[in-house]
């Protein structure tokens, strides 16, 4: 069995999805509807759809829960490229957690639209 794709629900779909494209280099590969659904891919594999909670599944967002559930992560193979994603997000506004050694890593955290948090990092090893 493979994971086929992420699934992130956002109250704001279409900024939420611009966000990922324009600050970590996810590119679109389809869009439906208005403002509905995002199938968005970094080149390597990796599936991320954003579109609104799905009501009859019981699906809700991070806004309207008011709360951050989950994060999700990119790893860079070089640190100073941290620090300059870091400076391109921060500059776009969003609440950042500055870089610093955790976990193994060297990381930042950053909220985007939809109250998504995401973590940017490099690990020596990877």
């Amino acid at each position: 069995m493979r994971l086929n794709h992420i699934d992130l629900h956002s109250a704001v779909v279409a900024e939420t999805a611009s966000f990922l494209i324009d600050h970590f280099g996810l590119t679109l590969v389809e869009k439906r509807g208005k403002d509905a659904f995002y199938r968005l891919t970094d080149g390597s594999g990796l599936v991320l759809v954003v579109s609104p909670p799905i009501t009859a599944l019981g699906g809700g967002d991070q806004v309207s829960l008011g709360a951050q559930t989950y994060h999700i992560g990119f790893l860079l193979p070089v640190r100073a490229e941290v620090d300059d994603v870091y400076q391109r997000v921060r500059e776009a506004g969003v609440r950042v957690i500055p870089p610093a050694d955790r976990h193994g890593a060297y990381v930042f955290y950053a909220t985007i639209p939809g109250n998504i948090l995401v973590e940017v990092g490099h690990r020596p090893d990877v």
